[in-house]
């Protein structure tokens, strides 16, 4: 659909900001509704000019990248119940000037998650404890799933567990693995040992680029589960679709369109 005066205008903020895939997930979305919106990606790197240039050219959404997760909350006119308290936002809705935000990441991680697997009363190992392992613990909880937090800062983990009801350890318990039903490795780097992994075991590797990472490589091998870490991305850009748009998303279109960015 061609740009007009009637478009309406979403997009995300972050810093770097050109390798974000958000843009083609949206946008096959719009196409196949025949919306009039259309998506960009904005580098930002003063935030509140950002967020008060979103609120005078009537942006109607914004999803909100790294490094802002954290930061953008205080710009805000209203954080919904789950934002607050994960404080973290990733997503912007703009209602006639008035900024409310949300956090689909949650979202995403859980969907991902029951699509192959239940989560309630599940034994889950949970690697990291920075922003995005932040949100999946607030979801497990939700889900009432028993969960241990293995960080290499202790004390972060401390911090998570103590505001998501888990447990927590230092990185030398990674045997633990061995116990548990659900594997989510929410860190940047390989630490996950092969001969702790078992065939009842549902691992779920947050990383989407590559879709295959050694951890899910290892895992399928040893006859585990998987969760691709590309449909987190995927389900909390269906939430943020239906929040901007009201209206169902295209799943597939949109799921079809990231994995053609993930393989070019």
């Amino acid at each position: 659909m061609k740009l007009n005066t009637q478009t309406i205008v979403c997009g995300i903020i972050g810093s770097p900001i050109t390798h974000s895939l958000s843009p083609a997930i949206h946008s096959a979305g719009y196409a196949a509704k025949k919306l009039n919106y259309t998506y960009l990606a904005f580098e930002v790197n003063d935030l509140k000019g950002a967020i008060d240039g979103i609120r005078a050219l009537g942006i109607k959404g914004i999803s909100v990248t790294i490094p802002h997760k954290v930061a953008v909350v205080q710009y805000l006119d209203r954080i919904d119940d789950r934002a607050q308290k994960i404080g973290a936002v990733n997503t912007i809705l703009n209602k006639n000037g008035k900024l409310t935000g949300f956090n689909t990441d949650c979202d995403g991680a859980m969907k991902a998650i029951e699509e192959k697997t239940t989560i309630a009363h599940k034994k889950v190992v949970l690697l990291g404890a920075g922003g995005a392992a932040r949100s999946i613990a607030f979801g497990l909880k939700e889900k009432k799933a028993n969960v241990l937090i293995l960080n290499r800062t202790i004390q972060k983990a401390k911090e998570l567990a103590s505001a998501t009801n888990a447990r927590f350890e230092g990185l030398t318990e990674l045997p633990e693995i061995k116990k548990c039903d659900i594997l989510i490795n929410a860190t940047n780097v390989e630490i996950v040992p092969k001969e702790v992994l078992h065939k009842n075991l549902t691992v779920f590797d947050i990383r989407y680029n590559p879709k295959e990472t050694q951890l899910i490589i290892d895992a399928r091998k040893s006859g585990c589960m998987i969760v691709y870490g590309y449909k987190m991305l995927l389900y909390q850009a269906v939430a943020q679709f239906e929040l901007f748009t009201g209206t169902a998303a295209p799943v597939e279109v949109m799921e079809k369109a990231l994995l053609q960015r993930l393989k070019g």
